[in-house]
């Protein structure tokens, strides 16, 4: 846990700087140095590696900022995980950063299985149950699992909402072999 208190004060620090009109385009950069990172092994060792000079790794940093187009709040961020050698914690900065981000925009993200893709009128009436459930703005996280065999199953706020039509035939199920062993035990007597 002592990374993930990390991660929450590097997270809200940024997070205090950034005005709310600005949330989404630091978010979006924030998260385009974390895709690089995570995806560019030499990147990631080069400005991890503290054999290599400091002045070095700042120029190589700046470089990928500036191609990024990254805002100045992240290039400060960045350049004060670099200083203080916890480039490693990037990851983790950036998912508490999105949670901040999603709880000042009174939003929340839902991860939905469907059985088979939806229609863009069934995505946006499903949003918008989503969100009159949860009373907050929903983003959708869809994945697709013909196993379900229809319906839907959707996590959001930590909570489980299971409307999967392979659910409601296992509870058919559960209720009729339940339903038999009190026939038998009434017979029985």
């Amino acid at each position: 846990m002592k990374n993930y208190a990390l991660a929450e004060r590097y997270a809200g620090a940024l997070s205090s700087v950034v005005e709310d009109a600005e949330l989404e385009e630091v978010l979006a950069g924030l998260i385009r140095v974390r895709d690089l990172f995570n995806h560019h092994y030499e990147l990631h060792a080069c400005l991890a590696n503290p054999a290599i000079t400091i002045e070095l790794r700042e120029n190589v940093l700046d470089e990928v900022i500036e191609r990024e187009g990254v805002p100045t709040q992240v290039k400060g961020l960045m350049h004060t995980l670099l200083e203080r050698r916890r480039m490693d914690q990037v990851d983790p900065i950036t998912q508490v950063f999105e949670e901040l981000v999603d709880a000042r925009l009174n939003r929340v993200t839902a991860q939905v299985t469907v059985a088979k893709p939806l229609t863009a009128e069934n995505e946006a009436m499903l949003r918008q149950g989503l969100e009159a459930y949860s009373g907050k703005q929903v983003r959708l996280v869809l994945e697709e699992d013909p196993a379900i065999f229809g319906g839907i199953v959707a996590i959001i706020d930590g909570r489980v909402i299971d409307g999967s039509l392979r659910t409601r035939v296992q509870k058919i199920k559960d209720r009729m072999i339940a339903e038999e062993i009190a026939l038998d035990e009434i017979a029985g007597d």
